[in-house]
Parts: structure tokens; sequence; C-alpha cells
């Protein structure tokens, strides 16, 4: 018996859908501009058909080789990420394909929106707030077995409470560093964001991780730039973005951003946990924010003086009190003892 001809769709990128568009059993709401085309395909926000409270976000991938890379890391791992427990990280709990034969995610919750149209809102410490949660994040999933192979900017949002939350597509079992096979499937990431050693052909791994995070860091700390290639981060030094940071610290911005993105794995920041310490290292020489105006900090200093005197005064009134009742029974006490004599 002869195997009948099978073909698959073309490669295409996705077309929009529309509003109310069904997938199952979510029905899209709006399509959510991520700061670049996610190399994987387009988001859109949606709820529940049944439960509108419901709400999810929904990766419609184009049919490409990356797209089909996403949907056999997901099938390859579906059972084991959703064991992978942390509150900044969204991992996929379904999966489909359009009526157009594009393959889609399903992130159920609410997720907030992505973060780089978001990003000229923030100063440059809450930047580097949310840097140091994505770390954070990732030491809990490398103590679960998971990495992030591939780090690509339209994955990194910020939630409805303003903290971080990694869309975790690119997270991937830490594989055996012995097995020559284990090389992970790609995200597409552009080439900025992926190490030397992965562009080589080599495995994922803590180190080729963190010099993802680097670039990301460049790009939240001095901006980015399209090239031909795809987002890439700007160059230069951190100053350059922010003039008012003082040359001490912009010093060691601009430090610890070429020890996270080192060309050899050897002379990179120790993984995303070295990362962290570094970021909350720096974030220790900037000034902390205050949600009240420096002249009111004599009227702050007045009310300590004043709660300070009213302590003492009612120290003092205690004693005098203690010494007036006990005045009595010491002369009681000391008219007996005459009266022995």
């Amino acid at each position: 018996m002869r195997m009948p001809n099978l073909s698959l769709p073309p490669p295409a990128a996705a077309a929009p859908l529309d509003e109310g568009q069904a997938l199952g059993v979510w029905r899209l709401l709006k399509p959510l501009p991520d700061g670049e085309q996610a190399h994987a395909g387009q988001w859109y926000s949606a709820h529940h058909a049944m439960a509108t409270e419901q709400q999810s976000a929904v990766l419609v991938l184009d049919r490409s080789d990356q797209g089909a890379g996403v949907m056999l890391r997901y099938a390859d791992q579906a059972g084991d990420l959703a064991k992978l427990q942390h509150p900044h990280i969204a991992v996929p709990s379904d999966s489909g394909v359009t009526p157009d034969a594009h393959p889609y995610l399903i992130l159920e919750g609410d997720h907030g929106e992505p973060l780089l149209p978001r990003l000229q809102q923030l100063g440059l410490r809450e930047r580097i707030e949310l840097l140091v949660q994505l770390c954070e994040a990732l030491r809990s999933a490398h103590q679960q077995g998971w990495l992030l192979a591939e780090i690509d900017p339209a994955m990194v949002w910020l939630d409805p409470k303003g903290d971080v939350r990694l869309m975790g597509l690119g997270l991937t079992r830490i594989p055996d560093p012995t097995d020559p096979f284990d090389r992970g499937l790609s995200l597409g990431a552009s080439p900025a964001f992926v190490a030397p050693e992965r562009r080589a052909g080599g495995p994922p791994s803590l180190a080729s991780e963190v010099y993802g995070l680097g670039a990301l860091a460049r790009v939240l700390i001095c901006g980015w730039e399209d090239t031909p290639k795809g987002l890439a981060p700007r160059r230069g030094s951190a100053g350059d973005q922010w003039p008012l940071m003082r040359e001490t610290q912009q010093i060691k911005l601009d430090a610890l951003l070429r020890a996270a993105l080192a060309e050899s794995p050897e002379h990179r920041t120790r993984g995303a946990e070295g990362l962290a310490d570094e970021l909350r290292e720096w974030l220790g020489l900037v000034p902390q924010r205050s949600a009240e105006a420096p002249a009111s900090a004599p009227s702050r200093q007045a009310w300590w003086k004043r709660w300070l005197w009213l302590g003492i005064a009612a120290g003092l009134a205690v004693l005098a009190l203690s010494a007036r009742v006990l005045e009595p029974a010491a002369t009681a006490v000391a008219s007996t003892a005459q009266s022995r004599g």
C-alpha cells in the first residue's frame, strides 16, 4: 500500500485575528504590541467564553521553523513545565490550531502587557528592580531544574501590579552537558540576545542564559535599536541614557553590563544569581525613593523630637509619682525603727 502524500501548509506569518475570534474556549480581545514583532508570532489578550472574568494571553505562532520549534518544545515538556511554580513565571496551559492552520499557545491568567512599550514610563531604578525580579525568578527555576534557553524581550511582561512576568516559552530542562544531542529548540530570538557559544551550536547553559540577561539589561538600561537581524541593545555607556547619574554609579553599571556580556563564558558573571546580587548591590549606591519631598525632612525631625521630649516628661512624671507613693512608707519604717530603739 502506498502512503498518501502529506504536505504541511506553506510558511506564513499569522494574519491579524479579529476581536471575538474563537480559539477553543477562549475569545480574543485585542492584539498586544510588544515593542517588536515577537519572533514566534503575535500576542493577544483573551477571555474565557463561559466565564468572562477568566483571562489569558494567547500567542498565535507563525507557520515557520521557529513556530514549529516552540510547539515541539511545548509538546515535549508540557507535563513537566506545568509543575514549575513561581509568581513571576507564566507557562502555557493549552495549545491548538487556528482555522487557517496557525498553531497557538494559551497562558491562563491576567499577565498584564509586554514590557517594552511601557518602558518609557519607568525610571532607572524601577527597570533594574525588574531585572532583579527576573533573575530571582530564574534562580527559583534553576532550583526546579529549568533554565531560559534564549531570551526574547517580547516574552518579558509587566504584570498588573507592576512586577515582572516572564512568559516562559523559552524555558527548557537544564541539559545534560555530556549529551552531544541535547541542544534545546530555538525560539528564534534576535542574535544579539544569543550567546556566542550558542550561535556556534553549543547547548544552552547557565552561562548562555546570563549572556541573554546581560543583553536584556542593556536594552532596558541603555535603549535599543532595530537592525536587519532584529532588535539589538544600543551601544555606549549607561550614562548616555541617564546623564544625571553620578560617575561612580555609571562606571559600576557599565562594568556590570560588560561582565554579563563577556564573549567567553568563563569571564561572565556567575549566572542569574550572581547578576541579581550585583544589581542589588548597585541599587544600594542609589538613594532610595521617598514618597515625601525633601522639604518635609525638618518637620519629620521635629516630630520625632516632640515625641522624644514627651517620652522623657512621661518618665519623669512616673518617677515623681513613685516617690510620692513610697515617701509615706519610708517615713513609717523610720518611725518604727526609732520606737524600737
